[in-house]
């Protein structure tokens, strides 16, 4: 008799799963495969396949780099095993051949489905396979999971979307970075979501830089109110959409100075409403929220904040699936929520006093995905026993979910307003009635704004204003603040917002529907910090004073870039021959093959006869050629020549004319002195060394065949006595 066969997508899952299904304890420690109970468990590590390099399928696709064999297309793009991953490919075959079925228990996403899916074909099996989806490591909670196994052929379109996008990824970088590579004479990486990723931080600098302050002008007005002690009240002034033009601000003052003599110590009727405004809790974190909120208080980069994630889940088994990119919960999760938040403050030593009656609009089975929002588990994980940025994260994360069983934070909302031919003058007044959660945790909030402080409580009527003073305030307009980490990782899941073209914005929003905190984004929520510290790495973007810049590189590269390829586009075509992969109505080729069609329309002309680097000074022509010849450091060469760097960290010619000049016998050259040999003329040298050590002047000119010569001249002859 066989045994059921799980495979896991990473070793702790699998300890979890056997120390739930076996029967029997499990130790953090054991070796895998643990068996018990009919089942048998194991794990991959990860993606035990990937894609070959384009040289294993043709060495005419390796080193050096060609432009006459592109495009490169490798349909149903074959995998091997990744590097010391063979022997546990080999040791999940041995087990296949006893097993009486196999349940797949990647974690519950495209790539997860692949990543076992994958190493079953690629072993060859063909027996029974069903799907476990296993959100949390809970033992009663995977028990439930295994409760509602299903057919896992009906779970693989998810997998083929995945592999097509891995096909796609790999054709579009090695096809468009070798491209450019070649064409500028240095490595320029390109991919489908840095490239987009990095024009966002591009355009932000350049809005930076080329702002131009403009001076606009506001009108406020101040009165007592009449018969009342409530002190001045300030009203705000604002003007018809018309008078707007379709601005922000006015940037005439005229019309605001003859508003405000005509209105200077007059008194004003104006009516006043209150209405309650209700702040709930903000929803437990997603992966990119949660990037975000610990570079907002913390400074973490992204990279290390995901990582912690990570380390919470493996070594302390404190929080669920980290890489969610679903807030909300299911209704099994309020009624665990009691136990889990009880062993969450034990492990805080904390004692928050939480109402577990109160159905939060985070309990909405609906708005779960695949996954659900990242909260605690019920794990005794004490906070001594983390880091200090650990137990940062770890305590924000409990905090999160707890304000869920807290009431909202309440205000009273004043609003006075009156009306003038020109627009409107309003004042306001925000009154806490009941903090709510804010009394426990309005320390872990963002703040609010000032906007929203202040201002004098008018009860609702009708009012008068008396006398009142006026006064236009002259202001300039601000640049855009540069990106932290976390803002950008927020707008690379909304970067639907910045793209004109209509039908690619609806695209982006329809991939993301039903995904909340994701607003039509490039990137995953599990790749988005990888992307900026691969970004950071190629010299795309630095880190200045906690602020993400681009390089001039980068921004040099990025206006180089073909249009189609550069924004975010790429994603929304993509997406929707993706969906067609996943339903079953395309092949996974298909997606590449759309690849390789937009690199064709720009093969012929992208970076023709650009160049990135340095201002060369340009010293004369080549002789052997006739193009330009150009300062490279210490060296004269001619700008036809391109070289490229081998593996073993040297450089090689691999295009131009190979015109050089580095110097005559130890004298380094001037480039008054190139100049001059590059015209035809004789150049004087004093000092030179022979290869016997001896000092010698001499004048050199310029052979033909591109060489130095040296010229002697002779000493002249005494006169015969």
């Amino acid at each position: 008799m066989g045994y059921k066969l799980v495979i896991a997508e990473k070793p702790m899952l699998a300890r979890d799963i056997a120390r739930a299904m076996c029967g029997r304890p499990v130790s953090e420690s054991e070796r895998l495969p643990i068996s018990g109970n009919g089942f048998t468990v194991v794990a991959c590590a990860g993606h035990l396949l990937e894609l070959v390099d384009p040289e294993k399928v043709n060495p005419a696709w390796g080193k050096p780099w060609s432009l006459d064999v592109l495009p490169i297309e490798i349909d149903d793009w074959p995998k091997e095993p990744d590097g010391d991953k063979a022997d546990l490919v080999e040791r999940i075959g041995d087990l296949l051949g006893d097993a009486e079925c196999v349940i797949h228990a990647g974690d519950p996403d495209d790539e997860g489905q692949l990543i076992v899916d994958e190493v079953l074909d690629y072993l060859g099996y063909e027996g029974k396979v069903l799907r476990v989806y296993v959100n949390d490591n809970i033992e009663k909670n995977i028990r439930r999971a295994f409760e509602d196994l299903r057919p896992n052929e009906a779970c693989r379109g998810a997998g083929r979307a995945a592999y097509s996008r891995q096909m796609a990824d790999m054709c579009f970088g090695v096809n468009e970075t070798r491209l450019a590579t070649k064409r500028l004479g240095q490595l320029f990486t390109v991919g489908r979501v840095q490239t987009p990723t990095l024009g966002l931080v591009v355009s932000r600098d350049e809005a930076i830089e080329h702002h131009v302050s403009r001076k606009y002008f506001e009108l406020e007005a101040q009165a007592m109110l009449k018969g009342g002690t409530a002190g001045f009240l300030t009203f705000k002034f604002k003007p018809r959409e018309d008078l707007l033009a379709g601005e922000k601000h006015l940037f005439e003052r005229d019309m605001l100075d003859s508003l405000m003599e005509r209105l200077e110590g007059t008194d004003a009727r104006f009516s006043t409403k209150i209405n309650e405004k209700v702040e709930n809790p903000p929803l437990p974190y997603n992966l990119t929220v949660l990037l975000s909120d610990m570079s907002r208080r913390y400074g973490f980069p992204a990279a290390k904040t995901q990582q912690i994630t990570q380390d919470l889940r493996d070594k302390y088994k404190a929080i669920t699936y980290n890489r969610s990119d679903s807030q909300y919960l299911k209704e099994e999760h309020f009624t665990q929520a009691p136990e889990v938040l009880a062993q969450a403050m034990r492990n805080l030593g904390v004692s928050w006093e939480l109402d577990y009656t109160i159905h939060s609009k985070v309990f909405n089975e609906k708005n779960v995905t695949a996954h659900h929002g990242i909260i605690p588990q019920e794990a005794d994980a004490p906070v001594d026993r983390m880091t200090p940025d650990e137990a940062k994260v770890y305590t924000a994360i409990v905090e999160r979910y707890a304000m869920q069983f807290l009431p909202p934070a309440v205000y009273d909302v004043s609003t006075s307003s009156f009306a003038v031919d020109e627009g409107s003058f309003t004042a306001t007044c925000r009154r806490l009635r009941d903090a709510g959660f804010k009394s426990t945790f309005g320390h872990s909030v963002e703040e609010e704004k000032e906007d929203d402080k202040g201002g004098t409580w008018v009860d609702a009527g009708e009012h008068v204003a008396e006398r009142l003073k006026c006064r236009v305030a002259e202001k300039e307009t601000a640049p855009p603040k540069p990106y932290t980490e976390g803002t950008l990782i927020a707008d690379m899941a909304s970067i639907a917002k910045y793209v004109r073209d209509p039908e690619v914005k609806a695209i982006l929003k329809q991939k993301d529907d039903g995904k909340k905190g994701e607003h039509g984004g490039i990137g995953t929520t599990a790749t988005r910090a990888a992307i900026l510290e691969k970004l950071k790495e190629r010299g795309y973007l630095e880190e200045v004073k906690g602020k993400l810049r681009s390089t001039p590189k980068a921004r040099a590269f990025y206006h180089l870039l073909p249009p189609e390829i550069a924004g975010a586009d790429v994603t929304a075509r993509w997406w929707v021959i993706q969906q067609d992969v996943a339903e079953g109505k395309a092949d996974p080729n298909d997606l590449e093959r759309s690849v390789v069609e937009v690199f064709r329309g720009h093969q012929d002309t992208a970076y023709v006869g650009a160049h990135i680097g340095p201002a060369r000074p340009v010293v004369g022509k080549c002789p052997l050629c006739g193009q330009d010849v150009v300062k490279a450091g210490n060296v004269y060469t001619c700008s036809s020549n391109k070289n490229e760097k081998q593996e073993d960290g040297t450089w090689e010619q691999v295009a131009g004319c190979g015109f050089k000049l580095f110097g005559f016998c130890g004298k380094k050259l001037t480039e008054k002195q190139v100049s001059a040999l590059l015209s035809g003329r004789q150049v004087p040298l004093k000092g030179c060394k022979s290869k016997a050590g001896k000092t010698f002047d001499c004048k050199v000119h310029l052979r033909k065949d591109g060489s130095l010569e040296p010229i002697f001249e002779s000493k002249p002859r005494g006169k015969r006595r």
